[in-house]
């Protein structure tokens, strides 16, 4: 059986649990895995270029992370690692964060497509999108990340 972890929406009172699909994207699974050895805490945010992205900042991996299993044109359910240096315009620090998408989605910035690494599905759609909707009218919402026992 895959790894799982839950996605923790605090105020809205709802856990999803997510596959991480280890054989798609070894690398990414493991540093993601590594991250919330702990429980992360973040501000969860949707997405403003996006479409139906909910997105949050990640703990840096280990290492590198390659390009694996990546895509710009995410379905519903995935969840991908997003890993790149931010423009110059922002000191090009490096950005790490996981988009989670309620609905199709694409992944393009005004500063071009940013492919991300497809390394989780849910298929918690319903949750999702009932968490996004309340994003989207202007609520406030804290994820924590946290492996399932």
């Amino acid at each position: 059986m895959a790894k799982q972890f839950e996605i923790v929406f605090e105020q809205s009172n709802i856990t999803v649990v997510a596959d991480l699909l280890d054989e798609a994207a070894p690398i990414t699974c493991e540093n993601f895995w590594e991250g919330i050895r702990a429980p992360v805490r973040q501000e969860l945010r949707h997405g403003g270029e996006t479409g139906p992205e909910m997105w949050c900042f990640v703990p840096p991996p280990k290492e590198e992370l390659p390009y694996e299993n990546s895509t710009v044109f995410p379905e519903h359910g995935d969840i991908l690692y997003y890993h790149y240096r931010q423009p110059p315009t922002r000191a090009g620090v490096m950005v790490y964060d996981i988009g989670i998408y309620w609905d199709r989605g694409q992944s393009k910035l005004r500063q071009g497509w940013i492919p991300g690494n497809l390394f989780a599905h849910t298929r918690q759609i319903k949750e999702l999108r009932l968490v996004a909707g309340r994003l989207l009218l202007g609520e406030k919402e804290t994820v924590i990340l946290r492996r399932k026992p």
